[in-house]
């Protein structure tokens, strides 16, 4: 005999500890009781007392993007987006019907502000009289941009062209859930079955309420002079032991943790073992077998032997405090970002330094006490370094980026003297201390969108720490092969504990996030608030894009600076001839038309560790080598240089780009030490382009320099444009309204290998003095040498200049 359809895909679950919610494929309108009425819950094949009750029709609505109201169905943007979108930004609804947003966008179509189950969202409805089918939809915006679902989202679906749209559909609009509320509680560990009035059974799903859990409580190990508490979050496991041991895992100690109703396991153990070796072994019901258990690194371990554990106990107290060393961290308006890796700073320097040297934080804390350190010598003033949190390696000698995170706790064991003596602690501490008593500020370059794969979460708890498709698959639109599951409370914890451990323990002045769109707006607006908690100067700064998406715009909401990848490629074209001007006064003046919403928002930049070296992206040699530059090339990357100085916002290179390094056209260098160590012998071979670095940065912060770094929005006045009427050659006159007193700097520049002409007959140029070229900084200014006809400025080729009021 067929089954009914309703007990087709039909889904059984938990909320919450008393709360079982059953889900079916159809809305219920109608249907015969029999077919889906539960008549038995059996826990742990006890009889459990059930009561129907209503369910929450919020988690549908937030869930498929549409709702059952009345006559009509309601459809709402998603709520992550709403609170991000610029006030002047029109919502439509995207589908067949409406054109797909190839029509005119039309008022029928618009979404508005409504109250939908207590907060206020976008949304539109439309009279189900009119909604008989099924039909895809997204929404979009009056500025093009697209709104569609995550991809486990659960009416996702993936159109013939291999877009993701929601589905409608009009037989589920939240009508097809019935829920019940439980007597006794439902225990973590307990397993629970329906019978349903035709017979059949179901296992129930845990995944809800897990999903949900939250312990406020401290985790990992903790030790003080008489006692070591060990807790970890596992909420599917049937048993949990902690191996202690020292040096040798020949005789271990185990100790059983005990279950709490949060998923936190613990154990208290009346000593102090301080300083011994631990990894968790963890049974679930898949595994039950401590042999086939692996050894597992606490998560949130402080420090570690190796990638792969084990994790080292480290007394409460000194080793987990710093003391302040009296650096005030530069307001972000102040900024200019050099970025590197720690290894390719250290390979070739000029220096005395062991081989065991050149490979951890010992030899960078020599390196930036040595007065020809490139870092002291360049003039800038914060460091981004490339990730030092513990990653995957397989001997401590090789040399990987560092974006295949394995504690995020620990500083890299790779990078330890004696990572057995947990001496990372310590070392990295004095390379903080060391970059503070240079002037430099001290940004980490984090990586919380995925997980290594040393596999030490996905033993815990893979299906709670990562997000999955329908198929249980791993999504990954990292690319490096899964996405951390930041919707998760305890994974959120995760984050924000370790966060908060790298500021309180080493003093770290901010952090950039790697692939941040994965974190989600919500979960980074949450971040921003805990970490201005901790250390209210903290500079922190988003990559806002993943291969899921860019959410660069929605950004400028948050107090977050932000990678600009458009600046990045619009220069790149802009100094080879190839732009417009209008699109270089956008981004001179911060991107505050549209992207950025206060001047320090916008992380200005033309290259960074992903890709090609600077050079190799703009060189006329072929295959983008430029490991021997042309005399063009050359010229490019000053006027490059000058045009990010220029720039309103952060200001960040790489290192390496003021003399000219080249990555000989690799476009991937993830684990070429060999192509990322600096050659400083090309220091000396483009001394003046150097020197030309140098002194910019110096410009850049110095008393004419404030004229760029804007605290605050500037008025509509205060920049004057200057476009040439031929080509994108052009000008731009700073506080040309005096807003910042009686001081005034213009800014012409022209990219093309012929003269190119801009009217100044608004600017008197006789007023002002020349303080650079393309070439040189002139210390004290010097006369106008150029070629002003009819008060027309006629720029040479490939050639900038920048004017100072007198």
């Amino acid at each position: 005999m067929d089954k009914h359809p309703l007990t087709l895909n039909r889904q059984a679950y938990l909320l919450d500890d008393c709360t079982l919610q059953v889900k079916y494929c159809i809305d219920l309108d109608g249907v015969a009781n029999v077919v889906h009425r539960i008549q038995k819950i059996l826990c742990n094949e006890s009889p459990v007392a059930f009561r129907e009750t209503t369910p929450d029709g919020e988690n549908f609505a937030n869930g498929h993007c549409y709702f059952s109201q009345d006559d009509d169905i309601v459809f709402i943007l998603p709520e992550k987006y709403t609170g991000y979108l610029p006030t002047s930004q029109k919502i439509f609804l995207a589908c067949e019907m409406s054109g797909w947003g190839n029509a005119p966008q039309s008022t029928q179509w618009q979404l508005d502000r409504m109250n939908v189950y207590g907060k206020s969202l976008l949304g539109i409805k439309i009279k189900k009289s009119l909604l008989n089918s099924q039909f895809h939809f997204q929404f979009i915006s009056s500025t093009g941009d697209w709104y569609g679902p995550d991809d486990d989202t659960p009416n996702v679906q993936t159109s013939e062209i291999g877009s993701r749209n929601f589905v409608f559909d009009p037989h589920v609009t939240g009508n097809n859930i019935l829920q019940y509320h439980l007597s006794p509680k439902i225990a973590l560990a307990d397993s629970l079955v329906v019978e349903f009035s035709d017979n059949s059974t179901m296992d129930v799903d845990f995944s809800p309420w897990i999903s949900l859990l939250y312990d406020d409580v401290p985790l990992g190990a903790s030790a003080n002079k008489s006692t070591t508490i060990f807790r970890i979050f596992a909420p599917r496991a049937t048993n949990v032991r902690v191996v202690i041991f020292d040096g040798e895992v020949a005789q271990p100690e185990y100790y059983f943790l005990q279950p709490s109703n949060t998923g936190v396991w613990h154990v208290e153990i009346r000593k102090c073992l301080r300083g011994r070796y631990y990894f968790y072994q963890i049974l679930s019901k898949g595994n039950g077998s401590w042999e086939s258990s692996p050894m597992i690194l606490d998560p949130y371990a402080k420090a570690a032997v190796s990638s792969k554990g084990p994790g080292i106990i480290i007394a409460d107290g000194p080793s987990t405090e710093t003391s302040e060393d009296g650096f005030i961290t530069p307001d972000p308006k102040d900024l200019v970002i050099l970025e590197a890796h720690l290894r390719d700073l250290l390979a070739r320097a000029s220096m005395n330094l062991s081989p065991e040297e050149r490979l951890n934080f010992t030899g960078l804390s020599k390196y930036l006490a040595d007065q020809n350190c490139y870092l002291r010598g360049l003039g800038i003033n914060c460091v981004e370094l490339q990730p030092v949190q513990e990653f995957d390696y397989g001997t401590k000698e090789e040399y990987h980026w560092g974006y295949m995170p394995a504690n995020w706790f620990c500083p890299s064991s790779a990078y330890a003297n004696n990572p057995g003596n947990a001496t990372q602690i310590q070392d990295f501490r004095e390379t903080v201390r060391s970059f503070h008593g240079a002037g430099i500020a001290v940004i980490l370059d984090v990586v919380y969108n995925h997980f290594g794969d040393s596999g030490h979460l996905q033993n815990i708890d893979g299906a709670y720490y990562f997000r999955h498709n329908k198929n249980g698959e791993f999504l990954n639109f990292s690319g490096c092969g899964n996405d951390f599951r930041t919707e998760s409370p305890m994974a959120r914890k995760l984050i924000i504990d370790s966060l908060e451990h790298l500021v309180r323990t080493y003093n770290i002045d901010g952090f950039r996030f790697d692939l941040a769109e994965l974190l989600g707006m919500d979960f980074l607006n949450i971040l921003q608030k805990r970490l201005k908690c901790v250390k209210k100067s903290i500079i922190l700064i988003a990559e806002p894009w993943s291969f899921r998406g860019n959410i660069g715009v929605f950004m400028r909401h948050l107090p977050y600076s932000v990678w600009n990848d458009e600046y990045r490629e619009f220069v790149k074209d802009y100094v080879r001839g190839n732009g417009n001007s209008d699109g270089l006064r956008y981004f001179l003046c911060g991107s505050l038309d549209f992207r950025s919403t206060f001047p320090s928002q916008s992380v200005n930049y033309v290259a960074s560790h992903d890709d090609r070296g600077w050079v190799d992206s703009i060189t006329e040699n072929p295959h983008n080598n430029g490991s021997a530059p042309t005399d063009n090339d050359l010229r490019r990357t000053r006027l490059a240089l000058a045009i990010l100085m220029m720039s309103v916002g952060i200001p960040m290179i790489t290192a390496g780009q003021d003399f000219l390094f080249s990555k000989h056209g690799v476009c991937n260098t993830y684990n070429r030490g060999d192509l990322n160590a600096m050659d400083y012998g090309l220091l000396e071979t483009h001394r003046d382009t150097h020197n030309y670095f140098k002194n910019f940065i110096k410009f850049r912060l110095s008393k004419h320099g404030t004229i760029l770094r804007l605290s605050q929005v500037p008025t509509k006045t205060y920049f004057r444009f200057l476009p040439s009427t031929v080509n994108s050659a052009c000008a731009l006159a700073y506080n040309a309204d005096n807003t910042l007193g009686n001081g005034q700097l213009i800014f012409a520049i022209n990219p093309h290998a012929d003269e190119s002409t801009i009217d100044f007959r608004e600017i008197n140029l006789q007023q002002y003095a020349v303080l650079a070229d393309e070439e040189q900084f002139f210390s004290n200014g010097r006369e106008i040498f150029d070629k002003i006809v009819d008060k027309k400025l006629i720029l040479p080729p490939l050639s900038c200049r920048i004017y100072w009021a007198k």
